[in-house]
């Protein structure tokens, strides 16, 4: 294959191939070409992952560790993906995408914000678009990630790595990958408390530990039922005079709940903005 710039081999090299669709492309490798991977390796997938070069030092060092290649610039991976996951800064999306030859019937998935689905499909024109947020906790296997619109094979990528949440509009998207934010303000509430019961005498790793374990085990209990609102366990055993209550009603006497709902109010207009 070329070994010249995708700007160039875009518009002058030759389909060898169509591309397969049982190989992921992977277009900027960044953090979260590195959860993506690691998550599926972990799983047990051991389909053929092909990196952009751009960031060099770190595709090589993903390819040595999650047993991918390399390729030589970002027209090779879509000339032989057809699964391609496109993850840029959110700036460069648009060039990015529209500096390439596509090939019909191929899945861009595109993980940026500040993207519409209208937009990436006047880029990438003949392409099946699919926007998608994961967070890092997919290279654990954990958590979930929201897709638009629905689509198999960006279901299945995505359900190797946590649950999958396919979603109606793009509205509804941009709120839902607003969540990602939440995702990790909760490091924060996990930090906070740990840390509390260190300075009280709790061994550090048994702190951090448990304050951890115990919002995984809350987070598995809303999952298993969603169809309840997630505070039931609380109503339910939160019971006047109980310490759960006591420290509840300082919660909500101080409205930290309300601030919580203000600062994913900004994350959903963030989402929102790029449309």
């Amino acid at each position: 294959m070329s070994s010249t710039p995708s700007s160039i081999s875009s518009s002058t090299a030759p389909s060898a191939a169509t591309p397969s669709s049982a190989i992921l492309g992977i277009i900027g490798v960044g953090g979260l070409a590195d959860f993506v991977v690691q998550g599926l390796r972990r799983a047990g997938d051991r389909r053929k992952v092909l990196l952009s070069p751009r960031n060099a030092e770190r595709a090589a060092s993903l390819a040595q560790q999650c047993d991918a290649e390399v390729m030589p610039d970002n027209q090779a991976v879509v000339d032989a993906a057809g699964l391609i996951l496109v993850a840029v800064p959110p700036a460069a999306v648009y060039d990015c995408v529209k500096a390439l030859r596509w090939h019909p019937g191929q899945v861009l998935i595109c993980v940026a914000i500040d993207v519409t689905e209208a937009g990436l499909h006047a880029a990438a024109p003949g392409t099946t678009v699919v926007r998608a947020m994961p967070s890092s906790c997919a290279a654990l296997n954990a958590g979930g990630t929201p897709i638009f619109p629905a689509n198999e094979m960006a279901a299945d990528l995505f359900g190797k790595l946590g649950a999958v949440f396919a979603v109606e509009n793009e509205a509804q998207f941009n709120t839902a990958a607003a969540l990602a934010a939440y995702y990790l303000w909760s490091f924060a509430v996990i930090d906070t408390v740990a840390e509390r019961a260190v300075a009280e005498g709790l061994p550090a790793e048994i702190a951090r530990g448990l304050a951890a374990a115990l919002t995984g085990g809350a987070a598995a209990v809303a999952a298993s039922r969603p169809d309840l609102p997630a505070r039931t366990p609380l109503e339910t055993f939160g019971l006047p005079g109980t310490m759960t209550r006591q420290g509840w009603d300082v919660l909500t006497q101080s409205d930290a709940l309300n601030a919580w709902s203000k600062a994913l109010d900004i994350a959903i207009a963030r989402m929102r903005s790029g449309q």
